[in-house]
């Protein structure tokens, strides 16, 4: 499968001079995404497989933008970086990869249901009250059962690459990144 990641430049660094990188949450990683990001190692670990020894948290990389599978504009403002970073494209295997819905991911970080009603072809007065009916049965849960229920609706937002109907945003995760991976690189400053 052919994605691309973007990197600061010290990943690239560790790539051409270990051979393999994997994730490190301690340097890498806001604070505030960290549930989100659990919740994403987890459905990998169910869809993927479990990461290599040490490893809790996923690379993200780029599948599909504006509709397409194609390397990102890095002149667009969204793809910006405001450091010395790498573009990658690279080629990991389709087993070892979880692509999810990049718009939808929003509500597993913001920790907010994924509503029944989106994936509906609705008027905005059919949406909000389709909404309104799924936030009243979702205030009858417990607690516990509000967090089940919300986790299981973001398990929507998985996406199979053999489907025809894909968002046009498409993010990837994988657990480790190999220098053999790697096809092209770009540096960016």
């Amino acid at each position: 499968m052919k994605l691309w990641t973007i990197q600061d430049y010290a990943v690239f660094e560790v790539l051409k001079t270990q051979g393999s990188y994997c994730y490190n949450k301690t340097s890498l990683m806001e604070d505030c995404f960290e549930s989100a990001y659990r919740w994403i190692g987890q459905q990998m670990k169910q869809k993927v497989g479990n990461p290599p020894k040490g490893i809790e948290f996923p690379i993200w990389a780029w599948y599909r933008i504006d509709g397409w599978n194609k390397r990102p504009d890095m002149r667009k403002a969204e793809f910006k970086v405001a450091k010395k970073s790498v573009l990658l494209e690279i080629e990991i295997p389709d087993k070892e990869v979880l692509l999810t819905d990049f718009d939808n991911w929003h509500n597993v970080i913001y920790d907010a249901i994924y509503y029944d009603a989106d994936d509906r072809n609705l008027s905005e007065e059919e949406w909000e009250k389709a909404v309104e009916k799924e936030d009243a049965y979702y205030e009858t849960l417990s607690e516990e059962q509000q967090r089940i229920c919300k986790e299981k609706s973001w398990e929507k937002i998985i996406c199979s690459s053999h489907s025809n109907s894909l968002p046009d945003y498409v993010q990837a995760t994988f657990w480790e990144l190999k220098k053999e991976q790697i096809r092209k690189a770009w540096i960016l400053k």
